[in-house]
Parts: C-alpha cells; sequence; structure tokens
C-alpha cells in the first residue's frame, strides 16, 4: 500500500510492482506477511492516518514524514484472526466497489436515453428560440456591503451556486428586494452564466437569494413549455460562451438559442423516464454508498480496537 506525505495522507493499495514512486509517496508493506496480514494493515492504517492529518499543524500543505511512520504502534493479533478481519471488512469494500460501478454504468445509460429521448432530428417538432418561449430574469444586484458571513437569508453568488452559500443578506433587504424586482418562482431553472457555464439549480421556493447577472432564469411566457422538460434541454445544450479567462453567457446569446418544443404530454413523458434515473444517480445509489461506508467505519472500529495490554 502506499501512502501520500504531502497535502492529504491518503492511503491506498498498489499493486504495480514495475511503477516508480514519487519521493513524497511513501510505500508500506509487512515485513513478514506469517506475521501481518498487509490487507489487514491496509484496513487498520485508514484511520490512523486520517488522525495524524488532523492532528498535524503547520503550514498550509501538510506534511508527514517517514520517521512520524516508523514510530506508529499497531495492535497485532493472530493471523487467522487478521485474516477473518479482513475477509469481513474486505466484504463491505468489495460492495462499495460494486455499487460505484454501478452508478458509473447508470450515469452512461442516463446519456444514452437523454440524448436519444432529447434528439429530434428528423422528426416534426416545432422549434423556438429561448426567447420566444421566456424572459430572462435575474435579481437584483446586492452590494458587497450588503452581505454577511452569517444570517437568515442564503446568498449565492457563482462560486457557491448549486453548493452551500457562505454569504447572507437581511431578511428586511430580501423582502424589499423579492417584493419590487425580479425573483425566481418555484420550480423556475436558475443557470450560471458565468464561470462553468449551465449549471442547473431548480429553485425549491425558500428562501434565498442570487447573484444578478452571474445566475439567470427564463421565465416562461406561455403554457407550451414545461420547466423540468428545459431543465433536461439545458443539459444538452452547447452554449454561445464569449470572453476570455472567465466566460460569459450573455443574455442576447442565451435568448437566441433554438430548442425543439414537442406536445406537452410528450415532455411529460420525458420529463418522467429522466427523473427517474436522476433519482437513482443523485440520490437512491449515493444514499445506499453513503449507508455502505458508515457500515464499514462501523464494523472497522468495532473489530480494530483492542485492549491496551496490561502492564
Amino acid at each position: 500500500m502506499i501512502v501520500g506525505m504531502d497535502g492529504e495522507f491518503n492511503l491506498n493499495k498498489w499493486n504495480d510492482r514495475d511503477s516508480i514512486l514519487n519521493q513524497r509517496v511513501c510505500k508500506i508493506e509487512s515485513k513478514n506477511e506469517n506475521i501481518t496480514n498487509n490487507n489487514y494493515l491496509f484496513h487498520l492504517l485508514i484511520p490512523l492516518f486520517k488522525k495524524i492529518e488532523s492532528e498535524t499543524s503547520g503550514s498550509t500543505v501538510k506534511h508527514l514524514s517517514a520517521k512520524a511512520i516508523n514510530n506508529i504502534s499497531i495492535p497485532i493479533p493472530p493471523l487467522p484472526i487478521q485474516q477473518e478481519i479482513v475477509r469481513i471488512l474486505d466484504t463491505f469494500t468489495d460492495l462499495d466497489a460494486e455499487l460505484q460501478a454501478e452508478l458509473e454504468a447508470r450515469k452512461k445509460q442516463y446519456e444514452h436515453y437523454r440524448n436519444q429521448l432529447l434528439n429530434f432530428e428528423g422528426k416534426e417538432v416545432e422549434w423556438k428560440t429561448l426567447g420566444e418561449v421566456g424572459k430572462v430574469c435575474m435579481c437584483k444586484r446586492v452590494m458587497k456591503h450588503e452581505t454577511n458571513s452569517s444570517g437568515e437569508i442564503p446568498f449565492y453568488k457563482i462560486g457557491t451556486f448549486g453548493n452551500e452559500a457562505n454569504a447572507y443578506i437581511s431578511r428586511e433587504l430580501y423582502d424589499e428586494y423579492k417584493k419590487k424586482f425580479s425573483f425566481p418562482s418555484k420550480g423556475d431553472i436558475l443557470i450560471s452564466a458565468s464561470g462553468t457555464i449551465g449549471r442547473r439549480v431548480i429553485y425549491d421556493d425558500k428562501p434565498a437569494y442570487f447573484q444578478d447577472s452571474n445566475i439567470i432564469w427564463l421565465s416562461l411566457t406561455n403554457n407550451m413549455l414545461l420547466n423540468k422538460y428545459l431543465y433536461y434541454i439545458y443539459e444538452t445544450i452547447e452554449w454561445p460562451v464569449e470572453g476570455g479567462t472567465i466566460k460569459r453567457l450573455y443574455n442576447d446569446n442565451f435568448k437566441k438559442i433554438k430548442i425543439p418544443i414537442p406536445p406537452l404530454s410528450e415532455q411529460e413523458r420525458i420529463v418522467t423516464i429522466l427523473d427517474k434515473f436522476e433519482a437513482l444517480l443523485n440520490k437512491d445509489l449515493p444514499a445506499e454508498i453513503a449507508a455502505r461506508c458508515k457500515q464499514y467505519e462501523y464494523y472497522r472500529e468495532k473489530l480494530l480496537t483492542f485492549e491496551p495490554p496490561v502492564s
């Protein structure tokens, strides 16, 4: 097994004996496998290195020395016990690997069906520009001095859009701007128009505010388009971006984008199929993987906790 000695001290299995290791990567293996099982060492050392990393102080980049590794004391039960511990814990890691593989396979399956369902080439379907089916909207500009690092109403900037907010505005400012200016309705599809273009968030009607011009949405002006259908269509668009280091999607370019608009019944069918895939990819399988990881950690702690010898 190998462990990186700079930054994060991640432990990984390593079987490629023909490769050359970097000088800041340490290889750990048993001197005598009749005494210490290598896979037992692997399961044992994972939490130890995480603990060492959390306790290592110093500069921005943490460093681990070979001396520190050599000084780690570990329990060594009889080999049959080590082998049984490995058998039990490998069952969980093997299951995790299977679930990860299934997740990757499902992602490819989702992309296949999405591309197939949203490909209307050669079909009789109406095409309209985004500007013809809706109005491009954004929130009122919030100045830096109006934000705080904590508070009641999350303020999402382009860097935190789709993740956790790190800025907040007051309830008073939120109520005022929501009443006076453009604000998304529940179900509207917010997208990033700067940096990584086209990141999508479905507005869930919870109190939140969004950075002007960098985060936009299309407020539909007729009943010919479903927001959730638009959500999936956005994923297939090649965005007409401009700019140098920081890319931008300008409103005029956004409004000119043409999309296929099948009958509402067909939109609903497409959404139903893709929703099932998305639930599997973003909820069901990740939840199953997280549960198996917790189960592994629980049994690893139980199996690898030994009473210290009585002196």
